[in-house]
């Protein structure tokens, strides 16, 4: 069996809908968002590594910090720096701001994972879920073709690629997304 797949947390947005940086706001005393996001994932992988605007920047919470080599160009260029960041074929990315989610749907994705396709999401409402995903680690060459043409989503980058799209778990209704200061409350009061 193969060594557990690396993770890699998305921090470097600008956080502008929360005024200030997301991944370190308090959801309680002793919780930060970033820590509360990932920590019910952390065992299901070989280490969680955050990527942000400049090393070091989480390493006090105990996050390895890698900084994004292209800052400022949305969740394909973290992606970007995360796939060249990994030795291992296959790398798991996430979001800094998702409350509840689960390690047994990293399972659930981890199984499509055979053949080798270029990443596995899950699809919600008919939408694609790419922080919550794996990407094969030798995507950088078609990552930096797709940011120099005239988008960055990571949408439609997962559908150009050929991704496999996972109907995501009728519980994903139930994660929360804190990006702002009223999520940040309801978020709180859960």
């Amino acid at each position: 069996m193969s060594a557990p797949h690396p993770a890699y947390v998305l921090c470097g947005g600008r956080s502008r809908r929360m005024g200030h940086d997301k991944a370190r706001v308090k959801l309680n005393e002793q919780t930060t968002l970033i820590e509360a996001a990932t920590a019910p994932l952390r065992s299901r992988f070989g280490g969680v590594v955050a990527v942000a605007d400049r090393p070091g920047k989480y390493d006090d919470l105990g996050f390895e910090t890698i900084a994004d080599d292209q800052p400022h160009r949305g969740p394909l260029g973290g992606i970007l720096t995360a796939c060249a960041h990994s030795d291992h074929p296959y790398l798991f990315v996430l979001g800094c701001d998702r409350l509840g989610l689960k390690p047994d749907w990293v399972d659930v994705l981890e199984e499509k994972l055979e053949g080798t396709p270029p990443a596995v999401a899950f699809v919600h409402g008919g939408r694609w879920q790419p922080l919550f995903a794996f990407y094969r680690a030798d995507l950088t060459e078609d990552i930096q073709q797709f940011l120099d043409g005239e988008s960055a989503a990571v949408w439609r980058f997962l559908e150009q690629i050929g991704a496999v799209g996972v109907d995501a778990p009728a519980e994903w209704s139930d994660t929360l997304r804190v990006n702002t200061p009223e999520q940040l409350a309801i978020a709180r009061s859960m």
